[in-house]
């Protein structure tokens, strides 16, 4: 029989630092969602252009079958994963990495395991995902941004390749937050749904209900984010309603995808079959966005700009989420560990 391990239970659970936080986040999401200085720079770039280049350019990708490449790169998701994963191997999610760097600030409890995360302060973990970031943006540039360069016949093999590493990210930023994408197949789910919202994160692109509640989690502040007198259970919270309802609403659609996902392809090929859903929902509009960039001339000066544009949304969004959901889900998730079952101590 093992033993129970003893955890110092953090007091007060949810600091008063990062309550603020809920509202410091939503401010930053406001802003992400509004148009950035790269954006800007596109369409001054674009104005400038000669009319009888943009003709050019125009006339070319008109030329060119976006539906043959989509199809293109649906059947290298199928037939040929292994080979574009092996080159998104340079964003390998280290388990243990994390926690070593977690153990470096987390000075009360020894954590083990990603479940264990929980306890630590929320802005501790943020200072060590923000000094991941520039390696993410890094990697992601030098092995998606490289379509132009390509040519038209490297874009299908570049455009999954390039999704694939910044939903790399995402998973990562997850893992930082204790969420494990890793060896929980709903949350891998979540993931995907937060990898797809963050591409167009001011409309519902991607018409189903989990990727709508991650819209509405981002626009909580503190006000309606955390309720303080949350049980143990899931079935508590969602009587409860307002987030805690949401919440067990996205665990549960997450659920329900994620075990049709294995039963489709088993553990082993569950991140494929995850991304090839997500980017046959999103792989059309992205296929016309790379057509757009790999135009010649026009790619040589926008290229950068997008790559740069896209992969710092989507790690920003990331963060942004999984940073709010760690506050509002971080009562429920340490009374869970401790295998505590009553009304939990106040903020203040």
């Amino acid at each position: 029989m093992g033993v129970t391990k003893e955890y110092n239970l953090p007091i007060p659970i949810i600091d008063n630092r990062e309550l603020k936080l809920l509202d410091d986040l939503t401010e930053k999401y406001n802003r992400l969602i509004q148009p950035s200085k790269i954006n800007k720079l596109e369409k001054k770039i674009e104005n400038i252009l000669p009319a009888k280049i943009k003709e050019k350019g125009q006339e070319l990708t008109d030329n060119i079958a976006a539906i043959e490449i989509y199809e293109k790169a649906m059947s290298l998701i199928a037939d040929g994963f292994k080979i574009v994963e092996e080159q998104a191997a340079k964003l390998t999610i280290s388990e243990n990495d994390i926690i070593e760097k977690i153990n470096k600030v987390e000075e009360e409890n020894d954590i083990n395991k990603i479940d264990e995360i929980c306890f630590a302060r929320s802005y501790d973990i943020a200072k060590i995902v923000n000094s991941s970031k520039d390696k993410q943006k890094i990697i992601a540039l030098i092995e998606g941004g490289s379509t132009g360069v390509a040519g038209f016949a490297g874009i299908p093999f570049n455009l999954v390749l390039s999704n694939l590493i910044y939903f790399r990210s995402v998973q990562l930023i997850a893992i930082y937050y204790g969420f494990d994408v890793k060896n929980n197949a709903s949350e891998l789910v979540i993931a995907s749904q937060v990898f797809a919202k963050a591409l167009s994160p001011k409309q519902d692109n991607i018409n189903n209900e989990l990727n709508g509640i991650i819209g509405k989690i981002m626009v909580m502040t503190q006000a309606t984010a955390v309720k303080q007198t949350a049980k143990k259970t899931w079935t508590d919270m969602a009587t409860r309603g307002g987030t805690t309802l949401l919440l067990t609403q996205m665990r549960a659609l997450a659920n329900k995808t994620a075990q049709k996902a294995l039963e489709n392809a088993g553990k082993k090929g569950l991140e494929k079959s995850v991304f090839k859903d997500v980017f046959e929902q999103i792989g059309r509009k992205l296929t016309l966005k790379t057509i757009e960039k790999s135009v010649p001339i026009v790619s040589a000066v926008l290229g950068a700009l997008i790559d740069t544009s896209q992969i710092n949304k989507v790690i920003e969004y990331a963060d942004i989420f999984y940073h709010k959901r760690f506050i509002m889900e971080k009562e429920e998730r340490i009374y869970s560990l401790m295998n505590l079952d009553k009304d939990i101590i106040d903020v203040e």
